[in-house]
């Protein structure tokens, strides 16, 4: 049988993480990279690295070598790893298949939809999932709305998050302000860089109450698989990036993705994740990624298998059914969730006794491989020198 190569869009933890669930099966994985730090240019499992400079236009530069390349890498699969890449695909896909490639499974006009934070706003609510109270503000007026409404602290977050990280804001998933002059500061910053915002309501609870749900949608609109995940810590903590996180089985989470995910029309590789509202206990919509994401990691070492599930459909190939996974994986980022812990005892919600305590399980890395180490040494080697530029007052 031919093998066609799998194109990856992304370098990062998610990028790795397809080359090692695509390496069993020795299909060729070729990398383009973001013109940041990829870390999947170290790994083994990447055949090829395709690197691009900083400030490059992602969408530009990828497009151009693909069509560049196409006569060589025809039925070649691309699976996206940034948002970048699903709005490449989902705006260029009848062009990317008459080059010869085969883009992943997606419905793009839902696609589409889910990178507009505004729109999958509205497909909540008609599907009458709870979700924060959000507005979208752009004038004084509209955030004056937003404040009487929401109050202090609110959370601005981009309408379009791939927009406000194409243009190097450094400023997070969303931003929390504190009160109107800090409100008008930021506003005034993301007017000025064209960044359209949304002002939405802080769902109280900590982090071990953010729950996210993985599938694969397919042509009947019927889910392939089912994985379930809980966030535990979070660096920074509230709003940061997963540090420690691990599988689980909620039945609820299940019923009100799927909800979503059928009044939404998507179709392929998606995930949704919710935060469990500690006032009222209803599970609240943050976002809905139809990518791979930085947990994938977490998902291949429970023992499914995404990528290569979403390389079989891309070639319309048959796929062996993939059991739910009900039992217990965890995942820790050693670095990240010290850093965390260290800002939840300053803020007196975690003893070092009691963090040590919750880390003892069999835990996975996600980027360390006894059989693929140079992602994470790279990392490491990172850290090491932003601590050491820190130490110097670089």
């Amino acid at each position: 049988m031919n093998t066609p190569a799998a194109i990856v869009l992304g370098g990062s933890f998610n990028a790795v993480s397809i080359c090692r669930s695509l390496a069993p099966d020795r299909i060729e994985v070729i990398a383009l990279g973001t013109g940041g730090v990829d870390f999947v240019r170290r790994s083994r499992h990447c055949d090829r690295y395709v690197g691009f400079g900083r400030g490059t236009k992602l969408q530009v530069a990828w497009l151009a070598w693909l069509v560049e390349n196409a006569p060589g890498l025809r039925d070649s699969v691309l699976l996206p790893a940034e948002d970048d890449a699903l709005e490449l695909i989902a705006t260029r896909r009848a062009e990317l298949v008459a080059l010869g490639y085969r883009p992943f499974e997606a419905d793009d006009r839902a696609l589409l939809a889910m990178l507009d934070k505004g729109q999958t706003a509205e497909i909540a609510r008609a599907a009458g999932i709870p979700l924060p109270r959000t507005h979208e503000i752009g004038d004084d007026a509209s955030a004056e709305e937003a404040v009487a409404d929401l109050g202090f602290p609110l959370a601005l977050k981009p309408r379009h998050s791939h927009v406000m990280a194409r243009k190097a804001l450094r400023l997070g998933k969303l931003v929390v302000v504190e009160n109107r002059p800090e409100l008008a500061e930021r506003m005034a910053f993301l007017r000025a860089h064209d960044i359209e915002v949304l002002a939405m309501e802080i769902i109280p609870g900590g982090d071990n109450q953010l729950v996210s749900y993985y599938t694969y949608i397919d042509e009947h609109g019927e889910p392939l698989l089912h994985f379930c995940k809980q966030q535990i810590r979070a660096n920074p903590p509230t709003f940061g990036l997963s540090t420690y996180q691990r599988s689980c089985w909620d039945p609820e989470l299940i019923e009100t993705s799927l909800r979503f995910f059928r009044q939404a029309g998507v179709r392929g590789l998606v995930n949704v994740q919710f935060k469990r509202d500690t006032h009222d206990g209803a599970l609240k919509l943050i976002e809905c990624n139809h990518r791979f994401t930085a947990a994938n990691e977490l998902v291949r070492r429970a023992g499914i298998n995404l990528a290569r599930l979403t390389y079989d459909r891309a070639l319309g190939r048959p796929h062996a059914p993939i059991a739910p996974c009900v039992g217990e994986t965890w995942m820790w980022d050693p670095i990240s969730d010290t850093k965390a812990m260290l800002a939840l005892r300053a803020a007196g919600a975690l003893t070092i006794r009691h963090w040590l305590t919750t880390l003892f399980h069999r835990q996975h890395l996600p980027l360390l491989c006894l059989d693929d180490p140079l992602p994470a040494f790279v990392r490491l080697g990172g850290t090491a020198r932003s601590a050491w530029g820190v130490r110097r007052g670089t």
